[in-house]
């Protein structure tokens, strides 16, 4: 009995987030494809004598980052959202070209 309600504040918590998660779709980011490709493509051309320092990772991180920051956002997960969109549209589009 005792363990039951040691633990039973984890089972609430939980039920409250997926309950808030399934109901909240908006994002708080909006992203510009198009400047997405064009500084992708900026970035290309810094580094095309050193390809190897190429990493779409850290390009979207650091886009998703500078994205949120201009826009005075301090949400971990928009920012962990927008990284995931960035980096699949990104290998998406590299797997394309």
């Amino acid at each position: 009995m005792r363990r039951k309600e040691e633990f039973s504040f984890l089972k609430g918590s939980l039920s409250r987030k997926v309950n808030m998660d399934t109901k909240n779709n908006n994002k708080l980011y909006a992203i510009n494809y198009s400047n997405v490709e064009r500084r992708f493509a900026e970035e290309l051309e810094n580094y095309k004598n050193h390809p190897e320092l190429i990493d779409i990772e850290e390009f979207s991180i650091n886009y998703s980052f500078g994205y949120h920051y201009s826009n005075d956002i301090d949400d971990l997960h928009s920012k962990e959202a927008m990284f995931i969109e960035v980096k699949s549209y990104l290998q998406n589009l590299r797997m394309c070209a």
